[in-house]
């Protein structure tokens, strides 16, 4: 097995039977493919036979996942194969799109930004985002066809992802009419078997009026939550920005988490395993309230001196509307960036997910600082212990994903410039605070190891007699006025 120290060799120099080819779209699967499910299930790859530069579009993903393996050469080999190729069909738009996320996540952002207008170019001529495309060469139903649709909905999604560090509102995709009918879910495309008869974009829309709820596939939520998320970007970049366009993304932003149906709330199920694209569809919605919120709070002058990367921070060019005062806005943003935490700590390992959720956990981290300099020192462990949080994600990533490197450095050195004082003042405090007082022994009360609770009796919650409230951290946030979400049910 080749490791990353070892004389780089081409892809052909490895038999194709080897034990290493094939880990390459086993691990492509199960961490990558999750994240963006545009390509068959993996039951069915070796029967797909896809091309040559799709194939190897998959080598380079997969080589980022196995430590020992160095994926420069599957670089090498998969931008020379599509650079030659002159297949214009949509197996090409799925290698160029795969190839330019990997690269976003490589921190080689204009290569990524170019293999993603080559496949949008391809896209546009071939007619990928026309409705009759993805059954015009296969049934409707068929995995095949249902793969087409992912495959637009994903060059979307990936549109909008990738203009947030570039500030850029060139939005090609969003810019079509949306006529490509919806994906389904996870479950119905993995399973072999045709999908469901797809469902329309406006029947989505009009779910809102439906005198019951119409439950929806998640990958359907998250295409929502990214529009959304486009809105805040070209919010944020008009140069003249009235009160009522910022009120009306923010009811956007409210409206599409109470129109959620119950079972969408939750991310994960009682086996634990996570819904991917409900998860992101969270993360998206609380991002863009970050977006929104953190620009126009009081937050951003106290992170001033120690922005670590201003890529992650919010663009605008031109005045600040604001509905709100800065105070609701700073409080708006710091309880987007809860959500964040919350979520990542119900599923932390990063490298499971997108990448493009990396931007999102940095600003997390950064909001959390911001508003531990500002609310007291009873509730300072909370923030410390969510950038902690976030910093442990960023950093165990940094194995898989090059552009997690900067990041974690960054807010690495904000957290050490912010909290490097109120961790020596809070660490001069003796542990007493979290010791239960002392209690005056009395022959007349029964011992300890005999006495049973009365709360135990009555089926209400106890505390056990060895700890007290005094060991639990006092609560930062108690049932937020702002917070529209609940918390998470893991059921």
């Amino acid at each position: 097995m080749l490791s990353r120290n070892a004389t780089q060799q081409p892809i052909e120099s490895v038999s194709k039977h080897s034990l290493f080819d094939e880990r390459l779209p086993r691990v492509y699967y199960e961490n990558f493919h999750v994240a963006h499910p545009v390509l068959v299930p993996s039951s069915v790859y070796h029967d797909r036979n896809y091309p040559r530069f799709l194939q190897l579009a998959v080598h380079f993903v997969g080589s980022h996942y196995i430590s020992s393996v160095s994926s420069q050469p599957y670089k090498d080999q998969v931008i020379a194969e599509l650079k030659t190729n002159p297949d214009r069909s949509a197996c090409m738009v799925q290698a160029w799109l795969i190839y330019s996320i990997a690269l976003y996540a490589r921190d080689e952002w204009q290569e990524a930004q170019e293999a993603l207008s080559n496949s949008i170019d391809i896209a546009l001529e071939i007619g990928l985002n026309r409705w009759s495309f993805a059954s015009s060469t296969n049934p409707e139903r068929s995995i095949e066809a249902e793969s087409m649709r992912r495959t637009w909905w994903e060059l979307y999604v990936t549109d909008v992802f990738m203009a947030v560090p570039l500030k850029t509102t060139a939005f090609r995709c969003s810019a079509v009419t949306p006529e490509v009918a919806l994906p389904c879910e996870e479950s119905a495309y993995n399973s072999g078997s045709e999908v469901p008869k797809p469902r329309l974009i406006i029947e989505f829309k009009r779910r809102i009026l439906a005198a019951e709820d119409t439950v929806f596939s998640s990958y359907s939520y998250r295409i929502e939550a990214i529009t959304i998320l486009y809105r805040v970007l070209v919010l944020n970049r008009m140069r003249d920005c009235h009160r009522d366009h910022l009120q009306a993304v923010e009811n956007a932003l409210v409206s599409w988490i109470n129109h959620l149906p119950p079972k969408k709330l939750d991310i994960v199920d009682s086996y634990g395993n996570v819904d991917e694209m409900m998860f992101q569809a969270h993360l998206t919605i609380a991002y863009a309230a970050m977006l929104l919120h953190l620009p126009r709070s009081d937050l951003p002058a106290v992170l001033s001196q120690s922005q670590p990367d201003d890529r992650f921070w919010p663009g605008l060019t031109g005045q600040l509307s604001s509905t709100f005062s800065r105070l609701v806005h700073s409080i708006k943003a710091t309880e987007a960036s809860r959500r964040i935490s919350d979520s990542i700590s119900i599923c932390p390992n990063v490298s499971k997910h997108t990448p493009f959720i990396i931007p999102a956990l940095a600003l997390c981290g950064l909001i959390q600082l911001a508003t531990s300099t500002s609310h007291s020192e009873e509730c300072f462990d909370h923030h410390c212990n969510r950038v902690t949080l976030i910093l442990g994600c960023l950093k165990s990533t940094q194995r898989t994903w090059k552009l997690t490197e900067s990041v974690y450095h960054g807010l690495r050195s904000s957290a050490a410039d912010v909290l490097s004082d109120s961790i020596t003042k809070w660490n001069a405090e003796p542990l007493h605070r979290f010791t239960p007082a002392a209690t005056t022994p009395s022959d007349d009360r029964p011992s300890s190891a005999n006495q049973i609770p009365a709360t135990m009796s009555d089926g209400h919650d106890f505390m056990p007699p060895e700890f007290s409230p005094a060991f639990i951290d006092p609560s930062c946030y108690n049932a937020s006025f702002f917070s529209a979400i609940p918390d998470f049910d893991i059921n």
